[in-house]
């Protein structure tokens, strides 16, 4: 009896848990500056550059198609982009804000990596800024 209750209340929370995931809506903030879209047939690609003068972390909002790896880039002319930040990853409706060092390496200038977790031959797309209030 124990070992029925404890399947039923199991087979509950993961039906529960399927619903509740393809319910969730995704809106749009204040924070979401600018767009991109991201092709996953490429392994990795990037956004345009877009001006940074403080020290605030980068905010990135993905709003559809398959996980992403992301890492903040640095440069001081927009033709050389140097690694300003670890890699996070993150999926269809997750919000973040990525902790980089552009700001305190002199750069005026950050930008977006993007690093596939799957071969998807679809776009992911979202908003990011590099200045979030």
């Amino acid at each position: 009896m124990k070992n029925k209750i404890i399947s039923v209340l199991f087979s509950i929370a993961i039906a529960f848990s399927g619903i509740t995931g393809f319910a969730t809506a995704v809106h749009a903030t204040g924070n979401d500056a600018y767009s991109y879209s991201f092709y996953n047939g490429y392994s990795s690609g990037a956004s345009a550059g877009k001006a940074k003068s403080t020290n605030k972390k980068v905010y990135v909002h993905q709003t559809s198609g398959p996980g992403l790896k992301y890492r903040v880039q640095g440069s001081h002319s927009g033709s050389t982009w140097t690694n300003r930040s670890d890699q996070e990853t993150l999926y269809n409706g997750y919000k973040r804000r990525i902790e980089n060092r552009v700001h305190q390496n002199n750069e005026g200038i950050a930008r977006l990596q993007f690093v596939r977790t799957t071969t998807a031959y679809t776009n992911t797309t979202g908003y990011w800024n590099p200045e979030p209030t």
